[in-house]
């Protein structure tokens, strides 16, 4: 069997990037930024006061209470004039500092005497309540690398950069075809050894929330004619993605790889050392890549996170395309009996500022709850045990798993 960095290399070694494609602003959530943003501004792009009150010269605000002169009114999108040595020039939050000013006496310490005269009853210190020019961030800033995926928060910084429109990775095509004789739909009541289709809604979600653009081929029958054609269908679509789920084992009615073969795909592996899901596929066709999953749930979603997963950001920019395993403290001690590399279910949490990992009990890859249940996976070596304290790596979720 393959070991799983050697796949996944192989994997990672036929992805093809994504073009990009330009969208307004306000549609850009979600999607994989394909360019850098840098800043054609600093913001703020002047000084500008922070609150609502009276801009002065702070050296002329020594001792309160202070009758100065009024000098004018500013609110924000207007231009004050230049300020009067021992006046004050009432501005609002948000408007430009008057030139001669360095501070602002909030309105609430202030009284205004009449139109002409206000009681200052602060003394402020120089740049007090004052937002200065550039210190969010100074002209040319990078602000959003190329390969982020977007939030809602980052389109504020595309917003401040001057950006209408981003170009962005275009969103991967991908189709799913589920597999088996004892699949029922996911609403319908099972008969005698009939199991509800799981791994379609997992994958067509996970992928949907990668941001791809999934077209759901139903279920094709175990039978070697039946996958033929379905599989021919399903590869002259000309997807990014293929997943099919089920048929990848050693059993009589497995037939996907041979299915595969015969409609013209490429077998670039076929078993990896991992548990679970060991009979993972993985082949291309032209420009698509095609991923056998396991039929079992919780081995579809791990070869999809571990391998799926990793070709998506890969294709979209985004590095790494798998993020490392990063160590966090046993709650409870874990083995990992087996030759393989193994994925165990657990939940991370932060307690007193530390990232503790327990893992959780699980009775197979059919554990569907367990799965659920999981914000991460342990990543235990062949053969090995660590007792509870130790530091275990762990893999964290990304908008592009299955957790």
């Amino acid at each position: 069997m393959l070991a799983f960095d050697d796949a996944l290399a192989i994997t990672l070694g036929t992805v093809t990037p994504l073009a990009a494609v330009v969208v307004p602003l306000a549609d850009a959530t979600g999607r994989v930024l394909a360019e850098d943003v840098a800043a054609d501004l600093p913001l703020p792009p002047f000084d500008t006061t922070a609150m609502d009150g009276w801009a002065v010269r702070a050296a002329d605000v020594k001792r309160t209470p202070a009758l100065v002169a009024r000098a004018g009114a500013a609110g924000a999108g207007r231009v004050p004039g230049t300020l009067p040595e021992g006046a004050a020039w009432k501005v609002m939050t948000g408007a430009p500092m008057p030139p001669g000013s360095d501070a602002v006496v909030p309105v609430e310490d202030a009284v205004e005497i009449d139109t002409g005269v206000v009681r200052l009853d602060v003394a402020p210190r120089p740049g007090a309540h004052v937002r200065l020019c550039g210190e969010v961030f100074p002209k040319g800033a990078l602000l959003l690398p190329a390969g982020r995926r977007l939030t809602p928060a980052d389109l504020v910084l595309a917003a401040a950069a001057g950006r209408a429109t981003l170009r962005v990775a275009r969103p991967v095509r991908a189709a799913v075809l589920v597999t088996g004789d004892e699949i029922v739909a996911s609403g319908a009541t099972p008969g005698p050894a009939q199991i509800r289709n799981t791994n379609g809604p997992l994958l067509i979600g996970a992928l949907r929330r990668a941001g791809a653009e999934v077209t759901d081929l139903g279920v094709a029958r175990d039978t070697e004619a039946v996958l033929l054609k379905a599989l021919r269908a399903a590869l002259s679509r000309g997807d990014d993605v293929l997943l099919t789920t089920g048929g990848v084992s050693a059993g009589d009615y497995d037939f996907v790889a041979a299915a595969l073969e015969a409609a013209g795909a490429s077998i670039r592996f076929h078993k990896v050392a991992i548990r679970p899901a060991k009979p993972v596929l993985f082949a291309t066709h032209g420009a698509t890549l095609v991923f056998g999953l396991p039929g079992n749930p919780v081995s579809a979603a791990i070869a999809f996170d571990f391998f799926v997963r990793p070709a998506l950001r890969a294709a979209a920019g985004i590095r790494p395309p798998l993020p490392p395993a990063l160590p966090a403290r046993l709650a409870a001690s874990v083995r990992n009996k087996g030759p393989r590399l193994a994925f165990h279910p657990a939940s991370l949490s932060l307690r007193d500022g530390m990232e503790i990992v327990e893992p959780l009990a699980t009775k197979g890859s059919h554990d569907v709850l367990a799965h659920a249940q999981a914000n991460a996976f342990l990543e235990l070596p062949p053969a090995s045990f660590f007792d509870e304290g130790d530091l275990v790596p762990v893999h964290r979720g990304t908008a592009e798993s299955t957790f």
